[in-house]
């Protein structure tokens, strides 16, 4: 592992370390001490604990590296060690320091006052979950797809008539290749400009209606399953297409999106609990909001270039529907 690379893992881990307080929270007799700055210790047990807690693909990097490992225990004894010389300066006597401290411990009470209401919500029975897909089964649909390849002969729409002549001649070239019994996908590596498909013989996946430009996705949506088309103009230039699969509207089943469901009715009941919990705090303190004070936003800058054609908006099937 590079200096550099352990740096960044030792910066990360200390930001982890920070917000997530001291190791010492478990207390086992029986786990062996790993490290110890003063007073301060940490058992494996407690090390271990901490891993886990630690985000995702940071608990996957430390629990499969036993550099990493290291690291992390190198930053507790190090985050310990500046702790314990800033209490020695009396820092923790800095009246900026107390404000951050008075604030951060705010935050956590905060989450632990939202853990237990969060416990009160009402809990999500197997028949609440039947009711909702029932009654929404209409949004529970995987659309119409298509799996298509494609071949793109660029061209600036923009560009002279000599340039649009000479990329249309390229790609009428193109399809007689093919048309002559040449493999779609080793074309595609040779002559296609769509750096996204390029490589992967210019296979796009499955898509459904909505997500490509819509002169590739009328005539995908009109191809047979192996049809390749004639060049088909977008304002990305020219598309030579093969469709390889289709796949019917589909109703999900039950037992597929069930527990989806249960998730999106528990997080809503939630949801409730604590907006129900916050009216009848602010009636219970005193609560001034000038938002007029706000800072003006600064509008956001529009996209000078059209998205490409490999990164439209996902598909629909993967949209969630609303909880009602």
């Amino acid at each position: 592992m590079s200096r550099m690379r352990k740096t960044i893992i030792t910066a990360i881990i200390m930001g982890t370390i920070a917000i997530g307080g001291n190791f010492s929270v478990v207390k086992a007799e029986e786990d062996k001490v790993l490290a110890q700055v003063g007073d301060e210790k940490i058992t494996v047990k407690e090390f271990e604990e901490q891993v886990k807690s630690l985000p995702p693909q940071l608990q996957v990097m430390v629990s499969s590296n036993p550099e990493a490992k290291g690291q992390l225990l190198e930053s507790w004894v190090q985050m310990n060690l500046f702790a314990k010389e800033a209490k020695t300066l009396k820092l923790d006597d800095d009246p900026a320091f107390k404000t951050k401290f008075a604030k951060v411990r705010d935050s956590l009470l905060a989450q632990e006052f939202v853990k237990k209401e969060l416990e009160k919500a009402p809990q999500i029975k197997p028949e609440d979950i039947k009711k909702f897909y029932d009654e929404h089964k209409n949004e529970f649909v995987k659309p119409e797809s298509v799996h298509a390849r494609h071949i793109l002969v660029k061209v600036d729409q923009n560009a002279d008539e000599k340039a649009k002549k000479a990329a249309e001649a390229k790609a009428n070239d193109i399809k007689k290749k093919l048309a002559s019994g040449k493999d779609f996908a080793e074309l595609a590596k040779e002559f296609s400009d769509d750096p996204g498909s390029k490589q992967k013989g210019g296979d796009l996946g499955f898509f459904p209606k909505g997500r490509m430009v819509p002169e590739f996705e009328k005539a995908a949506f009109e191809l047979k399953v192996n049809e390749v088309s004639n060049p088909v103009k977008s304002n990305f230039g020219y598309h030579i297409i093969q469709v390889l699969e289709k796949k019917a509207q589909e109703e999900m089943k039950y037992e597929d999106v069930s527990r989806d469901i249960e998730e999106r009715l528990k997080a809503q009941k939630q949801e409730e609990q604590i907006e129900s919990v916050s009216e009848k705090l602010k009636a219970k303190y005193t609560v001034k909001i000038n938002k007029e004070l706000l800072p003006k936003s600064e509008p956001a800058a529009m996209p000078k270039d059209h998205p490409k054609i490999d990164q439209a908006p996902a598909p629909k099937d993967n949209k969630k529907p609303a909880v009602k």
